[in-house]
C-alpha cells in the first residue's frame, strides 16, 4: 500500500498531513505531491484531487482504497486499512 498526499504551499493544514505521512513511512511508502507542480498535478487529476490536503491510499496495482479529502484523519483511521 502507498499513501499519496497532495498538498500545496498556502494550504493551512497541509503541514498537519505531511506530518502524519512521516509518522507512518516507518510501516507504509508515502509519496507527498505537491498540486503545484505539473507532476504533482497530473497526479492529483487522476485521483481527482480537488482540494489540500488530500490522503489517497492506494493498492500495489494503484487501486484508491480510501482517501481523505480536503481534511487530515486520524492516525487510527488509516491503520485500520493497513491491518486488512
Amino acid at each position: 500500500m502507498i499513501l499519496k498526499i497532495f498538498w500545496q504551499k498556502n494550504c493551512p493544514n497541509c503541514p498537519l498531513a505531511k506530518e502524519l505521512g512521516k509518522k507512518l513511512e516507518k510501516e507504509i511508502k508515502v509519496e507527498l505531491h505537491n498540486v503545484e507542480t505539473v507532476d504533482g498535478l497530473a497526479e492529483a487529476a487522476y485521483f481527482n484531487v480537488l482540494s489540500t490536503p488530500t490522503l489517497v491510499l492506494v493498492d500495489d496495482g494503484n487501486r484508491e482504497v480510501a482517501s481523505w479529502r480536503g481534511e487530515v484523519p486520524k492516525e487510527e483511521e488509516i491503520r485500520k486499512f493497513l491491518k486488512k
